[in-house]
């Protein structure tokens, strides 16, 4: 596949506070955490970081254009949308990103994860509600010129979809299809198998390669070969370290280590020739994964990346 090489991020979308406009708070505060409570100075939140600018509310025009600026001070060419259905807070987001942001800049993440439920007590229909969910959101939201397209085609980036079968996939494409929809499906697995619907793959957290012992280069080499084998593409992903232990008991800590676990990512990506770097993540603070700037780290991870983005693109 002959593609432009891109990097995008994985955008958190569900993040509120009680003075923003989702008017309570949503994602900082859980049981463990009362993010009303300040203690030198920090809100109480279920993070191992703090964000620079203090805890805010996604749907902030004032923050969504922060991000954007700084989403290209780290040379990034877009964002992938934790999106979580049209009557979550994530899609008021995403309809606000795609207000302001530049052309070519948007996608979403199409969480799997909600159709679960309905999936164990009914595939039919569980494959039916993602198939509406597509129709839906490629017919109101794809056609926008600020809607990642690849080839032409509207992205859509989908998460662990080793949870429905190919052939499952197979109808859904074919019906979006039918309908006159031909998006370009970017899938969370490296099961090659499912490059018979899949236009491309990913892994969303690469954390589970340094958890079993491996390297990065030996993993990314790998598949990478096997996906341009099939001539599809290759999405290799760099994460800047991880750290849940404030969500998760006992949970998982992988040193940043001054910024060496990111390098060693992004060295692995661009041995592996990928055709595109995913980072996880811009703000995935429960799990420590954010390169949005923080009080720990400044700015530190917007000029790593772009550092490497600017690497990796050359």
């Amino acid at each position: 596949m002959n593609t432009e090489r891109k990097v995008l991020d994985f955008h958190y979308a569900w993040y509120g506070v009680p003075w923003g406009p989702g008017k309570k708070w949503q994602g900082w505060k859980d049981e463990a955490h009362n993010s009303d409570k300040i203690v030198g100075g920090r809100r109480n939140i279920k993070s191992p970081h703090y964000p620079l600018d203090g805890v805010y509310d996604s749907l902030d025009v004032s923050v969504i254009n922060r991000q954007f600026v700084e989403a290209k001070e780290a040379n990034l060419d877009g964002v992938i949308v934790s999106w979580w259905g049209f009557e979550s807070y994530s899609h008021k987001v995403l309809e606000a990103l795609l207000d302001l942001a530049p052309k070519n800049f948007i996608t979403i993440y199409y969480e799997t994860a909600m159709t679960f439920k309905q999936r164990d007590l009914s595939r039919e229909n569980a494959i039916e509600r993602i198939y509406l969910d597509l129709k839906k959101l490629l017919a109101e939201q794809g056609i926008k010129d600020r809607w990642i397209h690849v080839d032409g085609k509207p992205l859509v980036v989908l998460y662990i979809v080793e949870n429905y079968r190919i052939d499952e996939w197979l109808t859904i494409k074919r019906k979006l299809s039918d309908d006159g929809y031909e998006p370009f499906f970017l899938g969370d697995t490296y099961n090659v198998e499912y490059l018979d619907v899949m236009d491309g793959l990913h892994t969303y957290n690469p954390v589970w390669i340094t958890l079993t012992g491996l390297s990065f280069t030996e993993i990314y080499d790998k598949i990478s070969l096997k996906i341009h084998d099939k001539g599809k593409l290759f999405a290799a992903t760099v994460c800047p370290g991880y750290d849940d232990r404030k969500v998760r008991d006992p949970g998982i800590f992988i040193s940043r280590a001054d910024g060496h676990y990111y390098n060693l990512c992004w060295e692995a990506a661009r041995k592996s020739k990928a055709d595109w770097v995913l980072v996880t993540s811009w703000n995935e603070w429960f799990e420590g994964t954010e390169i949005e700037p923080s009080l720990e780290y400044g700015k530190d991870y917007i000029y790593l990346t772009r550092q490497n983005t600017t690497s990796f693109k050359s």
